[in-house]
């Protein structure tokens, strides 16, 4: 892509459940790579994973903003060209699961993409090795292969995508067990 073609370039994304704000600082770090200009908000529950969030930013000089919010409860701004979600969905029930797959579809302009883990008997064991590899939080061994337990599989995501309204849904896995779903919002 030619330099002037990118810099004409403008996008926004809105980061749901965005914890330490990695995922979006990350992004944004890409997008001003490729000559993109990106407007980044993130947004978390947890007002210490949002000062995490706004000391990373201040850090590495990054305009993002970040606001402790509830996704299912706080109304989502529109003007964002993509809404995504990275390891939030697993955490919700099924009910829940589709009322953020439909606000995400009404907030987002573009894009709905959820990036989260695959329920099944390989994920759990690779959680239970990864975690235990990785950490010796005894809250991290426990946490991981129960997230992956309450993982939504790929089909079932995708039928809650569709009743929340979402177009064009398509789903890819990724390594390790997890999947990236996009879809369109209108």
């Amino acid at each position: 892509m030619s330099q002037a073609l990118a810099g004409s370039i403008e996008l926004s994304v809105l980061d749901l459940g965005c914890a330490s704000g990695d995922v979006a600082l990350g992004l944004y770090q890409c997008a001003l790579a490729a000559g993109v200009r990106l407007r980044v908000e993130g947004w978390d529950m947890s007002p210490l994973a949002i000062d995490q969030a706004r000391r990373a930013a201040a850090r590495s000089r990054t305009p993002a903003r970040f606001r402790v919010a509830d996704v299912l409860i706080d109304e989502l701004p529109s003007g964002y060209d993509v809404v995504m979600s990275n390891l939030l969905i697993h955490h919700l029930d099924d009910a829940d699961a589709v009322r953020l797959l439909a606000r995400m579809r009404q907030a987002a302009g573009r894009l709905v993409v959820v990036d989260d883990l695959v329920r099944g008997a390989a994920g759990v064991l690779l959680a239970f090795v990864g975690t235990r590899l990785l950490s010796r939080s005894r809250i991290v061994h426990t946490d991981g292969p129960r997230s992956v337990r309450a993982a939504f599989k790929p089909a079932e995501v995708v039928a809650r995508a569709r009743a929340a309204g979402l177009r064009r849904v398509r789903i890819r896995r990724h390594w390790p067990r997890r999947y990236l779903l996009l879809a369109e919002p209108r």
